[in-house]
């Protein structure tokens, strides 16, 4: 069911976007979730695959894609899950309270992508 979550999540947050234009925030607080329905690495990147694919079909119907843009997401989603994933682990393991920083680190990363990727273009997600 998880992996259902992932291929259709962005399709939803498409929506939310219209409201809150804040992509790297949204995407990352959804895949939160994600990364907390599972304790393995394989599944994990299985979910950004499926969340970045899904995501692609936005940069297709963009009159302006970014073929960068297109091969460098799946890494950077597949990473931010990994990121959120490992402090997921260690808050499981030493019952120290650490998701949040795994989330903050991922906005992080997913803010400053966006940031290089589309500089001088106008977001699509």
């Amino acid at each position: 069911m998880v992996y259902l979550f992932s291929l259709i999540g962005p399709f939803f947050l498409l929506l939310v976007e219209k409201f809150l234009p804040y992509p790297y925030f949204i995407e990352e607080l959804y895949k939160l979730f994600l990364a907390k329905s599972t304790s393995s690495t394989r599944v994990v990147i299985i979910l950004g695959f499926l969340f970045s694919f899904s995501e692609a079909v936005f940069y297709f119907l963009n009159p302006n894609p970014s073929f960068f843009r297109f091969l460098v997401v799946t890494p950077m989603h597949i990473t931010t899950l990994l990121v959120m994933q490992y402090f997921n682990e260690i808050q499981l393991r030493h019952k120290r309270n650490l998701w949040w920083l795994g989330l903050t680190l991922a906005i992080l990363i997913h803010y400053l992508f966006n940031q290089i990727s589309l500089a001088g273009s106008e977001p699509v997600m």
